[in-house]
């Protein structure tokens, strides 16, 4: 599930969850992703220090949230 990858010159640890990799196309992760780390998280937990965002792709929600401990950016699509 956990992928370390290169994107645009950088290492980064980055797992994307099977929910998002089936409900969003290529495309749309990287999109996520680049604006979550052009522009940082929507919402910041002062307590955990987990900061997360939201991206809407028509009724499609992806959650781009990155763990203050390990770095590790994570995208899921939650599902109910």
């Amino acid at each position: 599930m956990g992928k370390e990858t290169l994107l645009e010159g950088t290492a980064i640890s980055l797992v994307v969850d099977p929910s998002a990799r089936e409900t969003f196309i290529p495309r749309e992760l990287v999109a996520a992703y680049k604006e979550f780390k052009e522009h940082g998280p929507q919402h910041q937990d002062a307590e955990t220090g987990l900061g997360a965002s939201a991206h809407w792709f028509g009724e499609r929600v992806l959650i781009v949230y990155e763990e203050s401990e390990t770095g590790v950016v994570v995208l899921i699509h939650p599902t109910s």
